[in-house]
């Protein structure tokens, strides 16, 4: 292909085109992978299409049941982590214990750690609680850092 700029663009246009021919090809190839499976799945014989489909059941039996055990577990909404787990009173050593607690039963989990007086926690607070429900795999809690003893520096009435 002359681009009429001259060699250097000239060798420059030609990587391009033999770029953009390779992805072209490589992405023809995919769709051809892509068709030849839905080709087998229509010549497939009734037991074939039996096993797919019980296959499939159980994938969706296991993950409805892997959905109840997180919701079971409190997560698909965003709450304080003491009211959460029954608890009231904000001592640290109280946070504390119901943090390693929670997050021991949750592979995935997100924590904001808030003041009520600050402004912009809010905003995060509308965030997390619209992000809670899309993620069911995930456990979202807010601790609430004001009135938390700082047990790890022996604060305020925690004390070693």
């Amino acid at each position: 292909m002359d681009l009429g700029f001259g060699n250097e663009n000239q060798i420059i246009g030609d990587a391009t085109a033999s770029t953009i021919l390779r992805a072209t090809q490589a992405q023809e190839a995919a769709l051809q992978s892509e068709l030849s499976r839905y080709d087998a799945l229509l010549e497939s014989t009734d037991s074939e299409l039996e096993a797919l489909r019980e296959r499939r059941l159980a994938q969706m039996k296991q993950s409805a049941e892997q959905r109840r055990k997180w919701l079971e577990n409190g997560h698909g909404i965003y709450a304080d982590l003491l009211e959460s787990v029954g608890g009231s009173a904000q001592h640290g050593g109280d946070v504390a214990k119901a943090f390693f607690e929670t997050a021991k039963k949750s592979n995935r989990m997100v924590v904001h750690f808030h003041r009520p007086t600050t402004r912009s926690c809010d905003a995060f607070h509308r965030a997390l609680a619209d992000l809670a429900p899309k993620h069911p795999e995930t456990r979202f809690v807010k601790i609430n850092v004001e009135g938390c003893d700082d047990v790890r520096e022996g604060g305020a009435g925690g004390g070693a």
